[in-house]
């Protein structure tokens, strides 16, 4: 049988307190605390760490999309030019038109 509480009554029974407490003194307090902020740093320093890692793959990214951008712009102006001078060729050879030999 067990007794939980503040009975005084002993039946031949071991009583087990629950009420035990767990105290701390001032080094201990001191060492909770310095684990604790040594875990609050590391967590800061690793997200920290992975937001410089994302910026970089961003900036990566962005790049290499204004690089692709550029390359487009400069393969239009390309198909352009080489339609605009098939497109001449074409008209002059509808016209009667010879080409010139040097």
């Amino acid at each position: 049988m067990l007794f939980v509480g503040n009975r005084n009554q002993d039946l031949g029974t071991k009583k087990h307190g629950v009420n035990k407490r767990f105290l701390l003194g001032p080094n201990s307090v001191k060492a909770v605390v310095l684990v604790l902020l040594a875990a609050f740093a590391l967590f800061y320093l690793s997200q920290s760490s992975q937001s410089a890692t994302r910026n970089y793959i961003i900036s990566d990214l962005e790049k290499q999309k204004k690089d692709m951008t550029a390359d487009k712009e400069r393969l239009e102006v390309e198909a352009n030019r080489l339609k605009a001078l098939s497109l001449i060729q074409d008209k002059a050879n509808n016209m009667g038109m010879e080409q010139v030999s040097q």
